[in-house]
């Protein structure tokens, strides 16, 4: 039991080094600001003021180097072969390329070039074509990568402390497993620290060149037959690109098409006979109302003899009925 307040004491700066790690790591997660000046520039600064007090010498200095160019060349695919075969030959390696296509061929490449082989790598550059753009930029990381040293080095030391007190097992269980979770979690903020290290090393070690290269336009002076002749070969061309997308869009829309017009057409057929029969039940049930015969005309009597005295004419001409005599039937005289 004698050994626990030195268990406490290692607990509680093991913790003061992994929050001190993470407010690093916050820290160095940051973008840190691009340096105005290239390489060149910084370099003749420093020798200018003279070396301040504590401060590495120049050559002792880690430096992050961008270099962006922009070139002309006469032959596209001749001068990309020479550029690759040269990333290869100065230990290099292209980290992304992009070729775009067109009747002026262009292509942006990103490469890794060491940083002390750059000047030679920039000079082969610059003869492949016309120079139109160039831009270098230096960020001095001296101290970025000492601080990263001193936290590493500070975590491995507080690990062997930890391992050193698991080791010697004279405290209680409890103490023992507060250690190792503590453990744990330095050996992850080394595991972290060491991670940046890698990482700030291989930027300081390979300079980052990015290249675009573009196809020299020749410009060409064309007389009257050749300009229409070039209007005649695209408005054809442009005839049949319209023709084949047409047919391209007809044999895409076409089965739709079909679909709709059938479903279309069989929905006005079935409303027609739905309409047609209506119409059929309202003509069998309809009852005419009535309608009076028709009028005869009427005629008068013929001019003849005048009608006997107190006999009345007929109003339709004929003669009068005779009564017969005697209640009998009368024969024959």
């Amino acid at each position: 039991m004698r050994l626990r307040p030195s268990l406490s004491a290692a607990l509680l700066s093991a913790l003061a080094l992994t929050s001190a790690c993470s407010r690093s790591d916050r820290s160095s997660s940051a973008p840190a600001e691009p340096a105005p000046a290239p390489v060149q520039a910084a370099a003749l600064n420093l020798q200018s003021q003279g070396p301040s007090p504590g401060a590495p010498p120049l050559a002792q200095r880690a430096m992050r180097i961008t270099v962006e160019t922009t070139i002309l060349v006469d032959a596209f695919d001749p001068a990309m072969q020479r550029l690759r075969v040269s990333v290869e030959e100065h230990g290099g390696y292209v980290s992304e390329a992009r070729v775009h296509g067109g009747p002026h061929q262009s292509a942006s490449l990103e490469a890794r070039v060491p940083s002390a082989r750059i000047g030679a790598f920039r000079a082969v550059v610059a003869s492949l074509g016309e120079v139109v753009a160039d831009a270098e930029k230096a960020e001095d990381v001296t101290e970025q990568r000492a601080d990263i040293g001193a936290r590493l080095r500070n975590a491995r030391a507080q690990e062997k402390r930890l391992l050193d007190l698991l080791s010697d097992r004279t405290g209680s269980l409890a103490d023992v497993i507060a250690v190792e979770k503590q453990l744990g979690a330095v050996r992850e903020a080394i595991e972290q620290i060491e991670a940046q290290e890698r990482l700030l090393e291989g930027q300081i070690a390979y300079a980052t060149v990015k290249i675009s290269v573009t196809t020299r336009r020749e410009e060409q002076t064309l007389g009257a037959g050749a300009r229409i002749a070039g209007a005649a070969r695209e408005g054809v061309e442009n005839a049949g690109a319209f023709v084949v997308n047409t047919v391209v869009l007809l044999a895409a829309a076409g089965p739709t098409l079909l679909l709709l017009s059938a479903l279309g057409m069989g929905l006005f057929y079935a409303i027609l006979a739905l309409v047609r029969r209506q119409q059929r039940r309202s003509a069998a049930s309809f009852r005419p109302p009535f309608q009076a015969g028709p009028m005869h005309p009427y005629h008068p009597p013929p001019t003849g003899a005048p009608p006997a005295e107190g006999q009345q004419p007929h109003p339709t001409g004929a003669p009068p009925a005779q009564a017969p005599h005697g209640g009998g039937e009368s024969g024959p005289g």
